[in-house]
């Protein structure tokens, strides 16, 4: 997979999202039954090409998805009825994933790649006490 573009999305949200606490590649980190090896909020990141389109001269237009594993611990209540603190507190892993947002899509990694998209987010169901997002962008490159 393509090292340029794994540091550019790190530096990237290293510097537009200031509320994530750790920024790596995906390696399972939070799939251990022991605390995992992080801090809170972190960001894993993965690169996969679902698709590469071979052009004349052999080289490739490359499609490439950036998944993004973005991990919270518990923070309280979301219910109606919490106070308004507690429920502001509890949400604001929200407000990170918007700020992710902002700062990937439409982002080209001053044209090393075209700009990105989202693709999907979804959360993911856990029993740890730790609430995981998977959001998935897009871009396509010539290799």
């Amino acid at each position: 997979m393509n090292k340029e573009i794994f540091i550019a999305v790190c530096d990237r949200l290293k510097t537009e999202v200031p509320q994530l606490r750790w920024i790596d590649a995906e390696e399972g980190q939070l799939n251990t039954g022991e605390r995992p090896a992080v801090a809170f909020p972190c960001c894993l990141i993965d690169i996969s090409y679902p698709s590469c389109e071979t052009h004349m001269g052999g080289r490739q237009k490359i499609n490439a998805q950036i998944q993004l594993r973005v991990a919270f611990q518990a923070g309280g209540s979301t219910n109606a009825a919490a106070p308004k603190l507690v429920r502001e507190h509890a949400l604001s892993c929200m407000d990170t994933l918007d700020k992710i947002h902002e700062a990937l899509q439409w982002w080209n990694g001053g044209n090393l790649f075209n700009p990105m998209r989202r693709l999907r987010g979804a959360p993911e169901k856990r029993a740890d006490g730790l609430k995981v997002y998977n959001v998935i962008y897009e871009t396509e490159f010539m290799d």
